[in-house]
């Protein structure tokens, strides 16, 4: 019994020995770790889609600035005056005319120089249209614009008016709109205005200035300039037919002086203006030997006109008639005298120089007549 307990520690002992003996050896590392090997290159990477297979839209790119445009005329843009409307309107117009007349490629004068060369010349406003030709001839400018804005039946009215250097009067031109449309008008309205005065190119208002192109009346830029286009001659007889009425007082000059009344009816055709034809009938009381008689004149003539102030219509008509008193002889008159418009078709004819010849069985005395006429066109 004792044996086999010993026997047993023994066995445990060397037991215990050997265990302490393995756990006293080195225990082995791992290995140290690697670089992992690197990996095989990869194929290169597709290029961007094009823009039109973009999943977003491209950026527009802005367009190319225009190319500049050759300088036009220097032009004169006066401000718009205001006549019965708000201030706010002129300035308005006078904002569009400076617009518009630039984008057409014209140089248009500064405000600063314009308004020192007005105060200078003490220009009334609205400017008149001597103001605007002082002012051109001031500024060196061969192009003047200006416009005057009112009101009419809840709409705008401006009367624009273009002053060109070598032309002697306006070009003018109304233009009508309501506040929205104001603007539009005006831009349309403005080329047929801007129409140079050049011989073999369209006429006014259907061609307008190009940018660039000299000054009208520029001797330098041109070798030959061409004058003015000429305004349209006023008629002096509107209407082919016309017919009369009147009273002429024919005086007898020298000691043995008389005075013969006359009412007078005429009508006259004109185949071309200034140029007519006329037959009338007068009855004239007369003095006789012992008493006044009364008697009919007939007179055929041919008549003609010269302008006096063709703007208002004020001109001298000439006339030369021939005719027969009954019972006495010839007549032979020639008549000047100044012919007034009172409307298109009504004048007002006042002769005042009219000697007439009386071819009497007795004597020729001649008379000085003096004599008004209403005369209407048919």
């Amino acid at each position: 019994m004792m044996l086999r307990a010993r026997h047993a520690c023994v066995l445990g002992l060397l037991t215990l020995l050997q265990a302490a003996s393995l756990g006293a050896q080195p225990v082995p590392q791992p290995p140290p770790p690697t670089a992992p090997a690197s990996p095989p290159p990869a194929e290169a990477a597709p290029p961007p889609p094009p823009p039109a297979e973009a999943a977003t839209p491209p950026v527009e790119v802005p367009p190319p600035p225009p190319a500049p445009v050759a300088a036009g005329p220097r032009t004169a843009v006066i401000d718009a005056a205001p006549i019965g409307v708000d201030a706010a309107a002129g300035r308005y117009v006078t904002n569009v005319l400076r617009e518009a007349i630039a984008a057409m490629g014209f140089q248009v004068v500064p405000q600063a120089e314009l308004y020192d060369a007005a105060r200078r010349l003490a220009l009334p406003f609205p400017v008149p249209a001597d103001g605007i030709f002082t002012l051109e001839r001031a500024l060196q400018t061969p192009l003047a614009v200006t416009a005057e804005v009112r009101a009419a039946q809840g709409q705008y009215v401006v009367h624009l008016r273009v002053r060109v250097a070598v032309e002697p009067e306006e070009r003018t031109r109304d233009v009508t709109a309501t506040q929205f449309q104001l603007g539009a008008a005006i831009r349309e309205a403005l080329p047929p205005l801007l129409v140079p005065p050049r011989v073999g190119q369209a006429p006014a208002g259907e061609r307008p200035i190009s940018a660039g192109e000299p000054p009208p009346g520029d001797d330098a830029a041109t070798p030959a300039s061409a004058p003015a286009r000429r305004r349209r001659r006023p008629r002096a007889h509107p209407q082919r037919w016309e017919l009369s009425i009147g009273a002429i007082a024919a005086l007898g000059p020298g000691r043995d002086g008389f005075v013969n009344a006359l009412v007078a009816a005429r009508v006259s055709y004109f185949p071309k203006d200034r140029l007519g034809f006329s037959l009338s009938a007068d009855y004239v009381n007369l003095r006789g030997r012992d008493e006044r008689v009364s008697n009919v004149l007939f007179l055929a003539g041919v008549e003609t006109a010269v302008d006096l102030l063709p703007g208002r219509r004020v001109f001298i008509p000439l006339r030369a008639e021939i005719g027969y008193l009954p019972q006495n002889g010839p007549v032979f008159r020639l008549t000047a005298g100044v012919s007034f418009s009172l409307s298109r078709r009504v004048r007002l004819n006042l002769d005042l120089l009219s000697p007439t010849l009386w071819v009497l069985p007795e004597t020729t005395p001649v008379t000085l007549d003096l004599g008004a006429h209403l005369v209407v066109g048919l």
